[in-house]
Order: C-alpha cells, then structure tokens, then sequence
C-alpha cells in the first residue's frame, strides 16, 4: 500500500492555471503581486493601478477562479456566472479599505470575467445564511489583448472610495466605548479634527458638483427659451405643427409633455429646495437636456423648411454638440 500524501485537487489545479493567466494580463495595467497562501483568507492578489509606468492612487484587492472550477456555473442563456462566497470571507472583504474583485478566468479562451462583488450585496442582510451565490456578466471582459483597463474597472475603484463614511462611523463607534479616561478623550478630539477637516473638504465637493449639474441645468433651459424665441419669430410657419404658438405647445411624451413656460416652473421649484438630492437633479438634468434637443431639433427642421438653400451651419454645430453631449452621436 503506498504512503498517504495530500492531494493536488482539479479545483486547485484550474486555480493556480487561472491566476497564472490572470496575473500575465493584469501586469500589463497593474503592480500585481500575488500573496502568499498561507496568508490567503479570501484575497489572491494586491493590485496597483500604473499609469505611464508610475503607480496611481488606485488599489484594488483580488480573488481569482477559474471558470472550470465545479463550483462556478454558468446561466442558461450562457451571459452570467455564478459563484457562492462564503459570508465569512465576505466579511473579511468588507473589512479592507479597498475594493476587492472577483475575477473569472477562462483557461481555453484567456478571458478573463470580473465584477465588484460588495456592490451586489450593498443592501443585503447576510447574517442568516453562511453564503452568498455572487454574479459574474461576461460583458465585464478583459483578456491578452485588452491595451487599457475599461473605464468601468477604475470607476468601482473609485465608487468603493466613497463608502468611507461607513467605515469611520464604525471606528468612532468602537472609540466612543472606551474614551473615558484622559488619553482615549485626546485621542478622540484628534481623531474628531481630523474627521472634520476631511467632512467640510467632501462637503465642499458635494457642493460644487451640485452646483455646476444646476449650472447645467439652467442653461439648458435657457438654450430652449432662445429657441423657442427665434421660432416665436416664425410664427406663420411654425403654427402649421403649433396651432397655439410655440410657447403653449407642450413638448416630450405622454404625462411628462410640458409647455416651456411649465418646465420652468417645475426647475425653479426643485432647485429651489433646501433637501434637492444629486439623482434628482441628475434625472432633471436629463430631461432638461432633452427638451432643449427636441426644441433645437424643432428649430432646426423649421429653418430648413423657411430658408432651404441658406448656410445653416451655426445650428448645425450646435445640434452635432448636443448629439455628442447626450451619447446620441460620436
């Protein structure tokens, strides 16, 4: 009978084959050093975004599967696949300041399938179960020729940055239990001065950022009052398809079609309040952003249809910016 010896499992040989492939393509984009298996509790790889050849502030943490590996499956219209994580190892995940990624490797094609898995469960209560069955989409791709990492990838890295309150709130709980005695209480206004200053610095931030989406927002509705000005102007030909003038004429579909003059009043009223979220001017922005197209559009087809052989070009750089401000056109 022979000596009893550990085994080299098909599941770790599929691991060490899909992170050798994983490893050769991320070191094109990325400082990437694999760590150590004794240390491994969930986490196969340390990543460092490279621009240029210089690191960047963009870190990442890795796990690595192979999608041969018996526990990933695959959906029935072959788009998903499926890997259970156990709620322990997700924890840990949660634990570290940067974002992990769950990597899918396909060995035959060197493709390789990721997805940041935290953001799946952002809303999810895990306390009850011992795992999580996460989703991979093979729309998230990367392989051997991929010459940049897609935009997708850094912005995960970035969104995972935003999280912080979450994990600060966490630490000055754990502060606040024991700040009692002289040293936790000076260590607590440290830390507090610190929290402070970096508050009012993203407190800031949030505010410009809603400030030019409502800079944004105005001009695109004053760009449609100017529209509808010079076809106001227009009038004989424009009452064709506005029988009541351009100004009472509600444009867009079914319930959300409004008069210009409408459309104001709605803008004025939302940012006008003290408690505006950022999606709701975002969801406003667009809208706007579409009224001035289609009032543009309109304006567009009129001046063609009152002056066809004259230069129209100036409207026509206008439209073409709209297209490609909106994605419509690049």
């Amino acid at each position: 009978m022979g000596e009893k010896l550990p085994k080299y499992t098909k599941n770790q040989q599929i691991g060490n084959r899909s992170a050798t492939i994983l490893k050769s393509v991320m070191q094109k984009y990325c400082i990437f050093p694999d760590i150590e298996q004794s240390q491994d509790l969930g986490i196969d790889f340390i990543g460092t975004v490279i621009n240029d050849g210089t690191p960047t502030e963009y870190n990442f943490n890795a796990q690595c599967k192979g999608t041969d590996n018996s526990e990933v499956k695959l959906n029935a219209d072959g788009t998903v696949f499926a890997y259970p994580i156990k709620v322990s190892t997700i924890n840990y995940w949660k634990q570290k300041k940067d974002v992990t990624f769950l990597f899918l490797v396909d060995e035959k094609n060197e493709q390789i399938y990721w997805t940041a898995p935290l953001k799946e469960i952002e809303n999810k209560d895990l306390s009850a179960q011992d795992t999580y069955t996460f989703h991979v989409s093979k729309i998230n791709c990367l392989d051997k020729n991929s010459m940049v990492l897609p935009e997708p990838f850094i912005f995960e890295i970035i969104r995972y940055y935003a999280n912080f309150s979450e994990t600060v709130i966490k630490q000055l709980d754990k502060v606040q239990d024991y700040s009692t005695d002289s040293d936790s209480r000076t260590n607590m206004l440290e830390l507090m001065e610190v929290l402070e200053k970096n508050f009012n610095k993203v407190d800031k931030k949030y505010k410009e950022t809603i400030d030019k989406l409502i800079e944004k927002i105005k001009f695109d509705l004053e760009r449609s009052f100017y529209y509808c000005g010079q076809l106001d102007q227009m009038d004989e030909i424009v009452r064709i398809y506005c029988p009541n003038g351009i100004y009472n004429t509600p444009f867009g579909t079914g319930n959300s079609a409004k008069t210009i003059e409408e459309c104001k009043e709605k803008i004025d009223a939302l940012i006008s309040r003290n408690d505006v979220t950022y999606k709701e001017l975002f969801e406003l922005s667009k809208e706007v952003s579409e009224l001035r197209g289609n009032f543009l559009g309109f304006f567009r087809e009129m001046v063609y249809e009152d002056m066809p052989f004259s230069n129209h070009d100036d409207i026509e750089k206008e439209f073409n910016e709209w297209l490609r401000e909106t994605g419509k056109f690049v």
